[in-house]
């Protein structure tokens, strides 16, 4: 799991983008330009709020995984309305464009995670979420973040942080060109089909030990806007992460792409079904007996009277006979034959 870092200030990282990336990445809307200066305040807000990963108002809780448990969170907006249709794309999205989430299972258990859209979320949030979400075993690095290991103050975890950078450099090697030398085209970190890594600014460049994992445990997704989804997932033991975005890609370059769309999660846990065995006894004969023989058991050896053992015949390993309770009566046990 991620080691845990000391929390410090925003720190934004100006970075250069390729020309199809600046096309994919733009933020200059022509619906949005003629707002002025109120649209370049805007922007900085979003950058300052969404630009680090964290779960404050988003801890579903901790679950034994034993009992049935659930809880909603009604109140929170994700930025756009495209982000996890952009992250499930095979090239890395932006997770700013996502809302992270976090719950604890005790003992393996199912879960059914709803996520639905939810305009009353604010008083600012809209309607018309087009719900998307997938699940990883992992948790982002949380406050009291660990010493950082560069000349730069220690972080939560972002997608520009110089770690964030190099491993985005990496998987660009090993997923699109083996000759690449910057993250381009990726827009960050967040991987909504796979699995991936992020840092803070206090995490060494190239050690990915040091970063944040979050390893894939599957998604649902839907392609209504204002709609829900629904997904059941059997998980164990652990910390787990769920990013929620939308899955509407024209959103993408629409002039309501860094609007606040509204959404409802509810997390419920389902006990896994138990077990149980009772011990019991195989009386078997030997494969190919002649139906005409009968088994028979009585109480003592000496008996005279022997019942019929009427319990239906099973084959086990080929092998014919009888599943009895171990919890019987002492019995013994012929075969009689009978013409």
């Amino acid at each position: 799991m991620k080691h845990v870092k000391q929390e410090t200030q925003i720190k934004m990282k100006a970075q250069s983008l390729s020309q199809s990336k600046k096309q994919k990445r733009s933020w200059r809307r022509p619906g949005l330009l003629a707002t002025g200066v109120l649209v370049a305040v805007y922007f900085l807000a979003v950058a300052v709020v969404q630009a680090h990963i964290t779960y404050s108002g988003r801890d579903f809780g901790t679950y034994s995984g034993l009992t049935n448990g659930t809880r909603s969170i009604t109140n929170q907006t994700v930025t756009g309305n495209y982000g996890w249709a952009d992250a499930s794309d095979g090239i890395l999205g932006d997770s700013h464009r996502g809302r992270a989430f976090r719950f604890h299972l005790d003992n393996g258990a199912s879960i059914s995670l709803t996520v639905s859209a939810n305009p009353n979320a604010t008083t600012n949030s809209l309607g018309g979420f087009t719900p998307a979400f997938s699940i990883y075993a992992g948790l982002a690095a949380i406050a009291p973040f660990a010493p950082s290991q560069t000349t730069n103050p220690p972080s939560a975890d972002h997608d520009d942080s110089d770690s964030s950078l190099a491993w985005r450099t990496w998987w660009v090697q090993q997923n699109v060109n083996t000759n690449a030398t910057s993250e381009a085209p990726t827009d960050g970190s967040w991987n909504g089909l796979g699995d991936w890594k992020i840092g803070g600014d206090g995490d060494l460049p190239g050690d990915f030990s040091q970063l944040s994992s979050f390893i894939y445990a599957g998604s649902a997704t839907s392609t209504n806007s204002g709609g829900s989804v629904t997904g059941t997932f059997s998980l164990a033991a652990g910390d787990y992460t769920i990013f929620i975005g939308g899955n509407d890609i024209a959103n993408r370059t629409s002039g309501t792409a860094l609007a606040s769309y509204g959404i409802s999660a509810t997390l419920s846990v389902i006990p896994a079904p138990a077990l149980s065995i009772t011990a019991k006894v195989f009386v078997g004969w030997p494969s190919g007996t002649a139906t005409n023989w009968v088994l028979e058991s009585a109480p003592f050896i000496n008996a005279t009277n022997w019942t019929s053992v009427t319990n239906t015949p099973v084959t086990v390993d080929g092998q014919g006979g009888v599943v009895l309770d171990s919890g019987a009566a002492q019995q013994y046990f012929r075969m009689r034959y009978t013409p």
